[in-house]
């Protein structure tokens, strides 16, 4: 299997609950159809396009990251293509998730925690550093 990402935006001209139900209807298609395994599901909500889509300025968006084969990606596409409550779409591979695995999700958060301490540490320094520019401004001053 291999690691996917697709982006669609929704008809903003639907309401709230036909535009939940339209995510969650690519959601349950890439689990049955695809045969995916969703790592991710991400609305993202109501945002301003890049550029005029027909006669939209504004779309719903939702991301969503996906495990699936290769062949079944075709599904997925036909299923955005004959959905005309879908404005854009695009789908593509993560090479780079599947090159790097959460082995880099757990090294950012040990990252993470070890910031923490020399942030404690760092006003001490920054005090010692600070009594020493003092002392040389004190010294240059006396001579």
């Amino acid at each position: 299997m291999r690691i996917y990402e697709t982006m669609f935006i929704v008809n903003p001209e639907l309401d709230d609950e036909s535009r939940e139900e339209m995510a969650n209807r690519v959601k349950s298609w890439i689990e049955e159809k695809v045969k995916g395994t969703i790592r991710k599901f991400d609305r993202w909500g109501m945002r301003q396009l890049a550029f005029r889509v027909d006669k939209f300025y504004q779309g719903d968006y939702t991301v969503v990251l996906f495990d699936a084969e290769p062949s079944s990606l075709k599904a997925l596409e036909e299923m955005y293509r004959i959905t005309p409550e879908i404005l854009k779409w695009m789908v593509f591979r993560r090479e780079d998730i599947e090159k790097h695995p959460p082995a880099t999700e757990k090294v950012e958060a040990a990252s993470a925690e070890s910031v923490n301490p020399e942030v404690s540490e760092a006003p001490d320094e920054a005090s010692s550093l600070e009594s020493k520019e003092s002392g040389k401004d004190s010294e240059g001053e006396s001579a």
